[in-house]
């Protein structure tokens, strides 16, 4: 899965060379805690914060030269693994850029947890298995006798410890399978 496809694209932005002023109203009129700078061909040239922007001395200083510089930008076909590690160190959110550094949506937490949810099978109709291997050929194992019965694969996620949580479609007997499973494990 790709930054591109839980991104928000085409975002408020305002122009490098506008009033801040205008930047802060827009901020307002849109309710954005961040809003990102562009130059005139749409590069990313900054971010002006809700909180930069209330305490602006003069509201006809351009946007851009007050304009903090990102310390991190995602490219639309990043992984969304390099997503979840960057927002959920310390980013509220991150400017997706393309090659020419052109501002092509943000990617929000609300758009990460999408991601995840899709990534993890939440929502969709199935069981859920939990089992302990005891080495990588366990894992394998295990997905062997699902593959055997021909069980739709939705998800399989790592818990803690070393858990394996597996989303599988068509079960009949949980606990049969269950036990089953178990018996590989030994």
């Amino acid at each position: 899965m790709r930054v591109s496809d839980f991104m928000t694209r085409d975002p408020p932005v305002a122009r490098a060379d506008a009033p801040v002023g205008e930047a802060q109203k827009l901020a307002v009129e849109v309710g954005l805690a961040v809003l990102f700078v562009v130059d005139g061909e749409g590069r990313l040239v900054g971010f002006l914060t809700r909180k930069a922007l209330s305490s602006i001395p003069d509201s006809s200083l351009s946007a851009g030269k007050l304009a903090s510089a990102p310390t991190v930008t995602m490219s639309p076909d990043d992984p969304l693994e390099r997503a979840v590690v960057l927002l959920s160190e310390r980013y509220l959110l991150l400017p997706v850029v393309d090659d020419e550094r052109r501002l092509v949506g943000v990617l929000t937490s609300v758009g990460l947890l999408r991601g995840l949810a899709q990534m993890a099978g939440l929502g969709e109709e199935g069981t859920r298995i939990r089992v302990q291997p005891s080495s990588p050929v366990d894992a394998y194992r295990t997905l062997q006798v699902l593959g055997d019965r021909g069980l739709p694969l939705v998800a399989v996620l790592r818990g803690q410890g070393g858990e394996l949580i597996i989303h599988v479609q068509g079960v009949l007997d949980a606990k049969g399978l269950l036990a089953e499973l178990q018996g590989t494990l030994r």
